[in-house]
């Protein structure tokens, strides 16, 4: 008895229905891997949240101030809060100041993903005297003086739903990945106002929003005044809001 192959157009048939389910399926696999890790990174900001309640129940209501006017950034603001979310001093992935979306090598910024507002280590009054935001961007540069660090407590946080305490601060869930806060569309081509990022508020709970919702900083940076969604410098710090 003779073996029957497959015919031509039996082939290109079968060929076709699985480009076809390809087709359908891959993009619901990515945007369902990526909504896995955005989901991962709400997780995070979540244990995040539940670290800074022990911090301020630990410290008579007062938010991290290691008088360092970077501690905004990754691996100042870390430190304070290590003891809280069980991370190691050296950075690394499957943590939780780690974003899981976060392509950057875990070396850099000490493997954290997050950034924590300058407005909670600085008074309304100081936040609005600053005269650019480069201040708190240009790490150790001469011309930097060097920032006012005042500590601040709970209690003076006026609009806890509307205010941002700690932040991704690139767009690692966006199409276009890894736009940050001061990204200049002449040098990067990327639009510091494009894309989403997931936000903590002070009160604890957590938004995935487009950029653009964010109140812009208080003030513009010196070489190319341009106003930015630079949670760290919004006018009137925790007195103020992050959105409307």
């Amino acid at each position: 008895m003779r073996a029957r192959g497959f015919s031509l157009i039996e082939l290109l048939t079968v060929t076709g229905v699985i480009a076809v389910l390809a087709a359908v399926l891959v993009p619901i696999y990515i945007q369902s891997r990526k909504a896995g890790l955005r989901t991962k990174c709400q997780s995070n900001l979540r244990q995040i949240a539940n670290a800074f309640d022990a911090y301020l129940a630990d410290n008579t209501g007062c938010y991290p101030n290691t008088n360092n006017q970077y501690l905004w950034a990754g691996y100042y603001w870390r430190e304070p809060i290590r003891k809280y979310v069980a991370a190691p001093a050296s950075g690394g992935r499957n943590m939780v100041l780690s974003c899981p979306a976060d392509p950057t090598p875990p070396g850099i910024y000490a493997g954290t993903s997050y950034a924590y507002s300058a407005c909670f280590y600085m008074t309304p009054e100081e936040i609005n005297a600053v005269e650019n935001s480069n201040y708190l961007r240009v790490k150790f540069a001469e011309t930097n003086p060097k920032l006012p660090c005042s500590t601040i407590n709970s209690s003076m946080v006026r609009f806890a739903s509307k205010k941002v305490l700690v932040a991704e601060y690139w767009t690692l869930h966006s199409e276009k990945v890894k736009v940050g806060w001061y990204d200049d569309p002449s040098e990067t081509g990327n639009d510091p106002w494009s894309g989403e990022r997931n936000y903590l508020f002070a009160d604890g709970h957590i938004r995935f929003l487009p950029t653009r919702r964010i109140r812009p900083a208080v003030s513009p940076l010196v070489v190319r005044p341009r106003i930015l969604p630079d949670i760290n410098m919004t006018r009137d710090g925790v007195a103020g809001k992050d959105v409307d």
